[in-house]
């Protein structure tokens, strides 16, 4: 028992030391750097040379609060195209610039943004943002992108929404929760909105909102500055920056006082006794 208590005090001292050591531990702050291009593209990075690979992220500044009046669905389904073909790759090529070399990749529609990342290896910084690059401002939305591509967000639509248990209780909070801004509109789309879509709509959105003065490049890991500036000016900097404006949402939804609101529901699939969405709304005015 002796040599047990002596063995939970010396236990006890070796960890108390730790602590005290980790708790003096400083941490440099991190050298995040940023920088913008002649087109208006947006550069943020970190130098982190302690592991050999490296983290790309290309943001836009469009999600589904911009799909256009009655196509709801657009950001979601652009989400998906930019992986098809462009003018220098073929369809799923950035599966194979990333998972081939043992990385990944992967994309997400949110309403204010939509954003793409690769992690891998660092000596293949240089090709995923020429790929990127490319997909940018070379994706090919024609008809057989187009239609492949809505299909596949009807899919999910019909998965995530139709078929699942309160999948549609969660569209209807958000068209009950706003009166007339877009965020009343559900990200993944409408089914007979996306089927009275055509590739030339498609067109005029993908030119609209992918460009660089509408998004963000991000990188983080194992490079060398001097490098990476030279790499991010020989392939995003020769984009074009399109001459007309960028169209904004400046909707504002009209405040209003504690109250709730109802709507029928008897289509749901929802599993439980009750019929009817009920929220009760606060807002400040």
């Amino acid at each position: 028992m002796k040599r047990l208590n002596t063995l939970f005090l010396l236990s006890a001292i070796v960890l108390t030391l730790a602590i005290a050591g980790l708790a003096q531990v400083k941490v440099a702050p991190l050298n995040i750097k940023e920088r913008t291009l002649a087109n208006g593209l947006k550069v943020v990075y970190l130098q982190d040379n302690t592991s050999p690979t490296v983290a790309i992220h290309v943001w836009y500044n469009v999600g589904g609060k911009n799909d256009p009046q009655g196509k709801s669905g657009f950001a979601h389904m652009f989400e998906h195209m930019m992986f098809k073909s462009t003018k220098n790759m073929p369809n799923e090529k950035m599966d194979r610039l990333t998972e081939d070399v043992g990385g990944f990749n992967n994309a997400s529609t949110w309403d204010d943004f939509t954003n793409f990342y690769e992690v891998v290896p660092s000596n293949y910084l240089e090709t995923l943002l020429w790929a990127e690059s490319d997909r940018m401002v070379n994706l090919n939305v024609d008809d057989a992108n187009f239609n492949s591509e809505r299909d596949v967000v009807k899919e999910e639509y019909r998965q995530s929404v139709l078929a699942q248990p309160y999948g549609q209780f969660y569209e209807y909070i958000s068209s009950l929760s706003y009166t007339t801004h877009p965020y009343k509109r559900g990200v993944i789309g409408d089914l007979a909105q996306l089927n009275a879509a055509t590739p030339a709509d498609a067109k005029v959105f993908y030119d609209t909102y992918y460009r660089p003065d509408n998004a963000f490049l991000i990188v983080v890991g194992d490079f060398e500055q001097a490098q990476f500036d030279a790499w991010t000016d020989k392939y995003f900097g020769r984009i074009r920056r399109p001459d007309a404006s960028i169209p904004r949402v400046t909707v504002t939804e009209p405040a209003r006082e504690k109250g709730s609101l109802s709507e029928d529901c008897t289509e749901c699939a929802i599993s439980g006794s009750s019929d009817h969405i009920s929220r009760a709304i606060v807002r400040q005015q």
